[in-house]
């Protein structure tokens, strides 16, 4: 029998992954040194920052956020350097990008791929790795992993939206009002949130198969070994203030911050 708490450990799971995996091209921070991702990781690549922008919810996160920000600005910097909104909306797709490139990159620094794929294979069994790409391929299975894309360009850049006005907050730097739906509490975009989140679990509860609940498995497998094998010091000494050398400059040039 499918196992409903089987589906949302999965889902878990897979927010989770997205915070380790995927290195993008661009150097965000020198300070990070990406190492090969494991290879069990490769079917669940999240889609890179510059990809999530371009989802429509995602995209409208971000014209949230450049409205905040040209309604913060000084306005007479802000007339003298000729900032009109798109100015804005083009700055806030810029600095989410930047700010999901800085954070995948310093997460996947963090994790040691050899000894995940070595760990991933002693729980999940040998060959699980290449279990999980043939599971890939099976329609009902690829179906969920679109789903579960869609979904993530969503999740990831909310929270790199959550990280950049938290950076600002810690930073002291006055804004009038948030972009973030949950500072916020508006219903309607909530509930949008909410339709796109829940879609990946409302396909396998309409489409329970063998394979579906074996990759489930899989991930959760996944999201464990990574945890296990992550440098969790590391980690914890990160916080939404290192994000400031990123956003700095551009909020100065752009009169949201003072020089």
């Amino acid at each position: 029998m499918f196992r409903l708490g089987l589906l949302r450990r999965a889902l878990t799971a897979m927010v989770l992954l997205a915070g380790v995996t995927g290195l993008a091209v661009a150097a965000a921070s020198a300070q990070t040194t990406a190492k090969p991702e494991p290879e069990f990781i490769k079917v669940l690549m999240p889609p890179p920052p510059a990809e999530s922008i371009e989802a429509p919810l995602a995209a409208k996160l971000a014209d949230r956020l450049g409205k905040v920000w040209f309604d913060s600005a000084a306005p007479d910097c802000r007339a003298s350097r000729s900032l009109d909104p798109a100015s804005y909306q083009k700055l806030a797709r810029t600095m989410l990008v930047a700010v999901g490139v800085h954070m995948r990159q310093f997460a996947a620094s963090m994790v040691d791929g050899s000894k995940a794929d070595a760990e991933f294979a002693a729980q999940a069994g040998a060959g699980a790795a290449e279990e999980m790409l043939r599971l890939a391929g099976e329609p009902v299975v690829r179906e969920f992993l679109v789903r579960l894309r869609n979904r993530t360009m969503v999740d990831q850049t909310q929270q790199y939206l959550e990280n950049i006005e938290r950076a600002l907050l810690l930073s002291r730097v006055g804004t009038k009002g948030q972009a973030n739906p949950l500072a916020t509490g508006e219903a309607d975009l909530l509930d949008e949130i909410e339709q796109a989140s829940s879609a990946p679990l409302d396909y396998v509860d309409a489409n329970k198969t063998k394979s579906m609940e074996r990759f489930l498995e899989l991930m959760i497998v996944a999201e464990r070994v990574l945890a296990n094998t992550s440098n969790r010091d590391e980690l914890l000494q990160w916080g939404p203030g290192k994000l400031m050398v990123i956003l700095e400059g551009p909020l100065k040039a752009h009169c949201v911050m003072k020089p």
